[in-house]
C-alpha cells in the first residue's frame, strides 16, 4: 500500500478484547486497532521508506495470562530484531513492505526428478568455520548463508541432487538445530538475511541442486506470539502425546472455528508453507516429528502443495516418522516418502559389524528385507529415504570405531561398504554433511563445525572420491533409479550378498558385497540372467567378462563391487 495511504498492520486475534500497535516510529506509543468481521485487527500508519520495529499489545485470552496485557511480535513477521529478537521488523521500499529484494536468476534451470535425488542433510550453523576452512586453513567466519554459498562448488563437485537444510527459522539463542521455533516466517538472524538465503537457494538451483526445507509443525517454543495471544485457539491445553514426545506446545490441527469457518492452526501452517514456496522457491519439505502430526492435516497440506505447484517443478514431501510407519508415505499415505528407519537400524548394524539394538550384522534375511522397501511394507522405491547417518545419530565412522572396534584402514573399508549399499539400494539415499569425507566427531547439539582439515589425509580424501563416484553412478544410471531389485547371491556362511538392478532399456547393475571383515576369495554368479560380454567394475575401475552367463571374481574383507553392463 502506498505510504500516502499508510502501511497496513494486521493481527488475527478474533476473540481478544483489545489490540494496539506499538512501534519505534512514534517512541512506542500505542495506536488502537479495529477488528473486522473476519477476526483481523487492523490499522494503517503513514510510514516512509525505511526499516521499522513494532509489536502488538494484546489483552491475552491464554489461560495462564487471562486478561493480562502482553506485548508480542507479529506471528507473520518476516524479520525479527531487537536485543533478544523480540520485535517484529518491517522493511518498506517504494511505499511497499518487502520480504526480499533479491532478483532470482535461475528459476528456469532444470532440476532433478525425485527418483534422481541424492540428498545432503546440512546444518547451516556447523557446515562452515571449522578447522581447515579458512584461507590456508586459518580462521573463517562461521555458520552463515554466505559461508555455505562459498562452498557451492564443493557441493556441485560432490554431485548431490538436493540439499536438505535443517530449520532456518528464528529460534531461541544463537546456536541451535532449530527444532523449537519462535516463528514459522522469520529467518534466523544468526544465519543471515532473507536476501542471503534467497541467493543461496537460487545459486544451488543454478547448479542443478534442489533445496528441501526441514520444517517443524508439531510444536513450537513457549514464547511464540500465538501462545500468548490465545493459547487454546491454536494449541492443545493438555498435550495428548506421550511424555517422551512432548517437545513444546503442540499445535491443534483438529480445532475448527465454526463461527469464522477457519482451522486456525492449519491456516497458520499453510500460510507459512505458501510463504516459503513463494519467496524462497523451495523444492521439498521434510516434516519433523511426523509420527505425532495429525494425518488429516498432512493430507490437506499435501493436496494444497501439489495444487499450487502443479507441473511447474518437481517437489518432494518427506516424513521423519520414527518409529517407522510405512502408511505415512505413498499412494495411500499423506506424503511422498518417509525416512526409512528400519534401513538405518539394520544397515548401521551391518556396517558397524557388531550386534546393535537386537539386530545382527550379518543376518542376510533382515538385510534383504530392508534393501527392498516393498518387503518392509512400503508401496515402492520412491516412498523411502534411506540413510546410514543423520543429525540424530552419532556419525557413521564414529560408530564403526567405537561400537564395531574397527580403526584406520579397516574402518574406512567398512564405511565404503555401507555407502556402497546405501547408494545402490532401491530408494532415495541421504547422508549427513561430513559423512562423505569421514567426519567422526561424536554427536552433540553444541557448536561443532565440520573438520575440513581431514581432507588433507589420503584416507579421508579417498573416501570423498569414493562417494563422488558412487553418487555420479547413482544419478546417471537409470537402473539404479528404477523400481527393481532381485537378490542373485546369498551365502549366509560367508556373509556374501549380491543383487541386481535393471531398467526397461536393458541397463543392468550388479552389486556384490562381502559383509564380513574376512577375506572371501572367489564368488560365482550363474543362472541369474547375466548377459555375456564385457562388464565394468565401477569401484576399482576394471573390466570383467561374463561367459555363458557366468561372472567370476573375488572379494576382499569388507569389500563391495559394482558391475555395470558395457
Amino acid at each position: 500500500m502506498p505510504a500516502s495511504k499508510g502501511i497496513e498492520f494486521k493481527l488475527f486475534a478474533p476473540y481478544n478484547d483489545s489490540v494496539s500497535l506499538i512501534g519505534d516510529w512514534n517512541s512506542w506509543e500505542p495506536i488502537p486497532m479495529k477488528k473486522d468481521k473476519k477476526g483481523f485487527w487492523k490499522v494503517s500508519v503513514p510510514l516512509g521508506d525505511g526499516e521499522y520495529q513494532y509489536k502488538f499489545r494484546v489483552k491475552s485470552k491464554s489461560y495462564f495470562s487471562l486478561d493480562e496485557t502482553v506485548d508480542v511480535f507479529d506471528p507473520y513477521a518476516t524479520h525479527l530484531s531487537g536485543d533478544q529478537f523480540e520485535n517484529s521488523c518491517i522493511i518498506i521500499q517504494q511505499g511497499q513492505p518487502v520480504v526480499t529484494t533479491y532478483q532470482w536468476r535461475h528459476d528456469k534451470q532444470p532440476l532433478p526428478a525425485n527418483k534422481e535425488l541424492v540428498i545432503y542433510e546440512l546444518h547451516v550453523g556447523d557446515f562452515t568455520g571449522g578447522p581447515g576452512d579458512g584461507p590456508q586453513g586459518g580462521p573463517k567466519s562461521k555458520g552463515r548463508f554466505g559461508d555455505v554459498l562459498d562452498k557451492l562448488d564443493y557441493l556441485a563437485d560432490l554431485g548431490v541432487g538436493a540439499v536438505e537444510l535443517m530449520p532456518v527459522k528464528e529460534f531461541p539463542g544463537e546456536q541451535s538445530w532449530g527444532y523449537v521455533w519462535r516463528s514459522l516466517f522469520a529467518i534466523e538472524r544468526a544465519y543471515g538475511s532473507p536476501d542471503e538465503l534467497a541467493q543461496l537457494i537460487d545459486e544451488l538451483h543454478g547448479r542443478g541442486i534442489r533445496v528441501i526445507l526441514d520444517m517443524v509443525f508439531n510444536h513450537s517454543d513457549l514464547e511464540t506470539p500465538l501462545t500468548k495471544i490465545n493459547y487454546e485457539y491454536w494449541y492443545y491445553k493438555d498435550n495428548p502425546d506421550a511424555p517422551h514426545l512432548r517437545w513444546g506446545p503442540k499445535l491443534n490441527y483438529t480445532h475448527h472455528d465454526a463461527n469464522l469457518d477457519v482451522w486456525p492452526a492449519r491456516q497458520y501452517a499453510w500460510d507459512a508453507i505458501e510463504y516459503w514456496l513463494d519467496h524462497f522457491h523451495i523444492d521439498g519439505i521434510r516434516f519433523d516429528a511426523a509420527l505425532v502430526l495429525n494425518r488429516d492435516f498432512l493430507t490437506w497440506v499435501q493436496q494444497n502443495i501439489y495444487q499450487k505447484i502443479g507441473d511447474i517443478k518437481p517437489f518432494y514431501t518427506i516424513a521423519e516418522c520414527i518409529p517407522q510407519d510405512p502408511g505415512i508415505a505413498g499412494p495411500d499415505g499423506p506424503l511422498d516418502a518417509a525416512w526409512h528407519e528400519h534401513f538405518y537400524r539394520q544397515l548401521i548394524c551391518t556396517t558397524v559389524g557388531a550386534p546393535t539394538e537386537g539386530r545382527e550384522p550379518f543376518n542376510l534375511e533382515a538385510i534383504i528385507n530392508v534393501l527392498d522397501p516393498r518387503r518392509d511394507g512400503f508401496s515402492g522405491t520412491f516412498n523411502v529415504v534411506n540413510y546410514l547417518n543423520s543429525h540424530d545419530e552419532n556419525r557413521l565412522l564414529w560408530q564403526i570405531s567405537n561400537a564395531g572396534g574397527f580403526y584406520d584402514e579397516s574402518a574406512f573399508r567398512r564405511n565404503k561398504l555401507g555407502a556402497g549399499l546405501l547408494l545402490t539400494a532401491p530408494g532415495v539415499p541421504m547422508f549427513w554433511m561430513g559423512e562423505e569425507f569421514g567426519e567422526s566427531a561424536p554427536r552433540t547439539m553444541e557448536y561443532q563445525p565440520l573438520d575440513w582439515a581431514l581432507l588433507q589425509n589420503d584416507t579421508n580424501s579417498g573416501l570423498l572420491h569414493f562417494y563422488q563416484g558412487l553418487i555420479k553412478l547413482k544419478r546417471t544410471t537409470s537402473a539404479l533409479q528404477n523400481d527393481t531389485f532381485e537378490v542373485i547371491l546369498r551365502d549366509d556362511n560367508r556373509g556374501l550378498l549380491a543383487y541386481k538392478r535393471w531398467d526397461d532399456a536393458g541397463g543392468v547393475v550388479v552389486v556384490v558385497a562381502n559383509l564380513r571383515h574376512q577375506y572371501a576369495g572367489e564368488f560365482v554368479l550363474e543362472n541369474v540372467g547375466l548377459e555375456d560380454g564385457s562388464w565394468h567394475e565401477y569401484v576399482f575401475n576394471y573390466d570383467n567378462t561374463v561367459q555363458n552367463g557366468v561372472l567370476r571374481d573375488t572379494l576382499a574383507e569388507s569389500e563391495i563391487k559394482i558391475f555395470v553392463k558395457r
